[in-house]
């Protein structure tokens, strides 16, 4: 009877603790579903923001494209009342350097010089204008430290390069090198164009672009960009100056060097026509960013770029 008993509170202790692995297990699983479903939550969250923000970019843009809008004008600034909204500024196209110019010129100076300032090393800056001189050229001669056919195979590339101009910034991605720099310098891209003369646009150039074309440190760029600025002291507002000669950029600069003035003659101008119009769409910390160019109001390139520094 004793016997029967014991083995009796043993089944029932074996029961409970099975109970306690069952409740124990179903826990888990109503965790991991919750969790599961938490994600999926966050990434519809994330999709949606995303289609709104680009909407909200798309709206800049068609506001911006009009010919009546200036850069000062309060309808480039947007925000609705569910937090989102768009920032459009409008600037020369040519405020950047010419990639397909400078390849086909030969320059030897401001692409060096600009991945020096970048940080890399001469021989890696050295490989990578070779690589894309070779991208650009029409034949398959390989330059000193460049890559044509042949070494795009080695590295699974087939069809490359393309040698013609390139017909897009991104397709600079695609050159032997070029996933380094995208990799160190993410905002690479806001540096160059695919379209005008290959003179840049003094009056809309970045301050790193202008220190780089007059090979000066920054702090002998800010009289520039205090003229540029207005009384106000804010750039694209009613009352911005405008620059209009080498030698009033040579003077604010400090430089007096007979080769740079020079250099600076042929690397600028202060009225690029082509108008390149970037509209920023939000949505919470969500972010899209819409370029379009446009040359005589017509549209000549339309795409979206990364918006950096966002969660995108």
């Amino acid at each position: 009877m004793t016997h029967l008993r014991s083995s009796t509170l043993n089944n029932h202790g074996s029961a409970l603790i099975t109970v306690f692995w069952m409740i124990a297990i179903l826990g888990m699983v109503m965790f991991a579903g919750a969790k599961s479903l938490q994600a999926d939550t966050e990434f519809t969250r994330m999709m949606r923001g995303r289609i709104f923000a680009k909407r909200y970019a798309e709206m800049g843009l068609e506001v911006a494209r009009h010919p009546a809008i200036q850069q000062d004008d309060p309808l480039l600034h947007f925000t609705s009342n569910d937090g989102g909204g768009y920032n459009v500024t409008l600037v020369a196209e040519e405020a950047r350097l010419n990639v397909n110019h400078l390849v086909q010129t030969g320059d030897k100076v401001l692409l060096r010089r600009l991945f020096t300032r970048w940080g890399f090393k001469p021989e890696f800056v050295a490989a990578l204008c070779d690589a894309l001189k070779d991208w650009v050229d029409e034949d398959e001669n390989v330059s000193l430290n460049g890559a044509e056919k042949r070494e795009y195979q080695k590295i699974g590339l087939e069809g490359m390069p393309f040698n013609r101009p390139f017909k897009e910034v991104e397709e600079m991605l695609n050159v032997r090198g070029m996933e380094i720099v995208n990799a160190e310098h993410p905002d690479w891209r806001e540096w160059f164009t695919v379209f005008g003369d290959g003179r840049v646009d003094i009056n809309d150039a970045r301050p790193e672009l202008i220190s780089l074309l007059a090979d000066v440190p920054m702090e002998r760029v800010q009289p520039l960009l205090t003229f540029r600025a207005g009384r106000d002291g804010a750039i694209r507002t009613q009352d911005d100056q405008r620059l209009g000669s080498v030698p009033q950029v040579a003077q604010m600069l400090g430089v007096f060097h007979p080769q740079i003035v020079a250099q600076l003659t042929q690397w600028i101008q202060f009225a690029g026509p082509i108008r390149r119009i970037e509209s920023v769409g939000s949505l919470g910390p969500l972010q899209r960013k819409l370029i379009l160019i446009t040359q005589g109001g017509q549209a000549i390139w339309r795409g979206e770029i990364p918006a950096h520094g966002k969660d995108t």
